[in-house]
């Protein structure tokens, strides 16, 4: 019952102004706790079982177990409020559709998990900063709990360990990390972006290749002057930071985990009943980019989708690379390639 709440040690850690962090007790009674307590597909499955056995709804349980697994990765509460959300908020939409919608309420909506992400971020630098370079940076770290500061990050259930490297959790908890992130940067920043929304939008359809050319124009008017580590480290935040507003109330986007390393970020947005895939990545030379160019050509194909997204941040003063945007052809692909 009392899994995921405080242990001893944890309540006994004392954060004193211009002190290490220290354990004020010469003992300490937690005991491991290594029942995994997450829900996996098949038993997503056992509970919308029952639940269409009351309701006759005539959803595909393979398929949203399957989704509602893909964005919560099984954490109990996220797997439960979007059932209660569909079933209660969103008509019982039992469809891919309706999952996104619950997504996007958690996400943007007040509830207690998200005001403990923004309180614990706001309240330890430390842990700020570590999933800061996770979400955004795409950073790897190993899983440690000989550092405290991941042993604070799993004890709020925000890493679980892959393949011996610290991962956000879940997509949901990812996109709450991003939104904290864009929020703070875009309150702070002196610049505005002045996005207006209906530039980008005809018919009710996303103009994605204008998205990106208005963005790259914005990096080069407006922070040309700024030193390349800042752009480095703030480059695909300032990308979140310009398609929020725009794909903000009818959109959805989220960071695809299986594809992130700490050069690439694949941006999957869901508008107007499309889905578009934007790679993001740094500039490491033209072999990188040809693997960019396949990378992305190979994720399309697992996506059904027959045109990507290529955006490259390159801070080398002489490139030799292309000023504008353009139409590519890879692998039977179309590429929208930018460098940035």
């Amino acid at each position: 019952i009392l899994a995921g709440v405080y242990d001893v040690k944890n309540l006994k850690l004392k954060l004193r102004p211009d002190e290490e962090r220290k354990y004020n007790s010469p003992w300490n009674i937690a005991a491991d706790f290594n029942v995994d307590m997450t829900f996996h597909p098949d038993e997503i499955i056992t509970m919308l079982n029952e639940y269409e056995a009351d309701y006759h709804t005539g959803m595909d349980k393979e398929f949203i177990s399957n989704e509602i697994y893909k964005y919560t990765s099984g954490y109990p509460f996220l797997v439960s409020k979007i059932c209660e959300l569909i079933d209660r908020k969103l008509e019982k939409d039992w469809s891919e559709r309706g999952i996104q919608l619950a997504v996007k309420t958690i996400v943007e909506g007040e509830n207690t998990l998200t005001d403990d992400i923004s309180k614990n971020l706001e309240n330890n630098k430390e842990l700020r900063d570590l999933m800061y370079a996770l979400s955004v940076n795409g950073a790897t770290f190993p899983y440690s709990m000989i550092d405290p500061v991941m042993r604070l990050a799993a004890m709020f259930s925000y890493v679980k360990k892959v393949d011996g490297t610290a991962r956000i959790h879940n997509l949901i908890f990812e996109e709450c990390i991003h939104l904290y992130f864009v929020m703070d940067y875009q309150r702070k920043a002196s610049r505005e972006t002045n996005v207006v929304k209906s530039d980008y939008i005809q018919n009710g359809k996303l103009n994605m290749p204008y998205v990106i050319e208005r963005f790259q124009s914005l990096i080069r008017n407006e922070y040309r002057n700024t030193d390349n580590k800042f752009l480095e480290r703030q480059g695909r935040l300032l990308f979140l930071c310009f398609l929020k507003p725009i794909v903000n109330g009818t959109g959805f986007y989220y960071v695809e985990p299986e594809t992130r390393d700490g050069g690439r970020m694949d941006l999957v947005v869901s508008f107007g009943g499309e889905e578009f895939v934007i790679e993001l990545k740094i500039w490491r030379g033209e072999k990188y980019e040809v693997e960019g160019k396949v990378q992305l050509a190979e994720y399309l194909k697992t996506r059904g989708l027959n045109e990507g997204y290529l955006v490259t941040f390159s801070f080398l003063k002489n490139k030799t690379v292309q000023e504008e945007p353009e139409w590519v052809e890879h692998d039977g692909k179309r590429i929208y390639e930018a460098v940035i």
